[in-house]
């Protein structure tokens, strides 16, 4: 039987006390070399990068309208995406809420408002969009402009039971899954179970994105964002069901074609002559 002395049961105490606070040994003694290996200092704390701000386009853009809710929005067209007239909105679109609750979803959401050039207010100003008055314009991109609806317009109805269809999902705004009834036309989200037609469906979202810039986003070509989803197992059965769905929808809000113009056949007049009327 091996006997430990006295002096090596000290030594392996001192080392136990000093082991844990060291990772040289004992007393934070040298190595071999007798060196001291310095602890590495902690990385600085990293700074939060600043919100993306696009900086004004000083390009004028070609002038047009397009159509938000239903209503006729003065536009630009700058480097392929619209900037609308964001008094116009207010005015038209977003009657019945106040500046606090849209600032409140624009924060929200981090939407950023540009100012428009002293061009393009000269231009809303001589087309009568803006009283002569106006000091400035705000612009907003229309995708920026379809999401600010979405949340203050469009709040889901829930359905009490799960709708029959298939997966789908979309990837806008931080995404979403969802069951398509293509029967109904509509499609149900499938964290809140809310229930959207696939237009708005496609500006739902319950993730928050940071520091994301969207372009060129417009929901009336909401197919081109619907997915059907990879577990779908027959994939391309559903994909021509979005496909009829969209089909329909395009016919039935199509706009009447205009009423044909009768042309009016002009009257031949009867020449009397004055000698005879006595």
């Amino acid at each position: 039987m091996d006997v430990v002395t006295p002096h090596i049961t000290s030594v392996l105490r001192t080392y136990q006390a000093s082991a844990p606070r060291s990772l040289q040994g004992p007393g934070g003694g040298g190595g071999i070399a007798g060196a001291r290996v310095a602890a590495a200092p902690p990385p600085p704390p990293t700074r939060a990068a600043p919100p993306i701000l696009l900086a004004a386009d000083p390009v004028l853009g070609e002038r047009g309208e397009t159509v938000l809710e239903g209503e006729p929005i003065s536009c630009f067209s700058v480097g392929g995406e619209r900037r609308l007239c964001l008094p116009q909105i207010l005015t038209s679109v977003l009657t019945d809420f106040s500046l606090e609750q849209i600032n409140r979803v624009c924060d929200e959401l981090q939407i950023y408002c540009s100012r428009c050039t002293p061009e393009q207010l000269h231009e809303l100003k001589s087309t009568e969009v803006l009283p002569r008055s106006a000091p400035s314009c705000g612009l907003i991109t229309q995708t920026d402009a379809e999401r600010l609806c979405a949340a203050l317009l469009h709040a889901p109805a829930t359905a009490a039971r799960k709708l029959p269809g298939f997966r789908v999902y979309h990837e806008c705004f931080g995404g979403a899954r969802g069951v398509c009834a293509p029967e109904l036309g509509l499609v149900q989200c499938a964290e809140c179970r809310g229930v959207y037609g696939p237009r708005r469906f496609v500006c739902h979202s319950h993730a928050t994105e940071h520091r994301t810039c969207h372009w060129g986003f417009d929901s009336t070509r909401w197919r081109r964002f619907l997915l059907v989803a990879d577990e779908e197992r027959e994939h391309d059965q559903c994909a021509a069901l979005l496909d009829e769905l969209a089909a329909r929808e395009a016919r039935e809000t199509r706009p009447p074609p205009p009423a044909p113009v009768k042309q009016q056949i002009p009257l031949k007049r009867k020449q009397v002559c004055l000698s005879s009327v006595v």
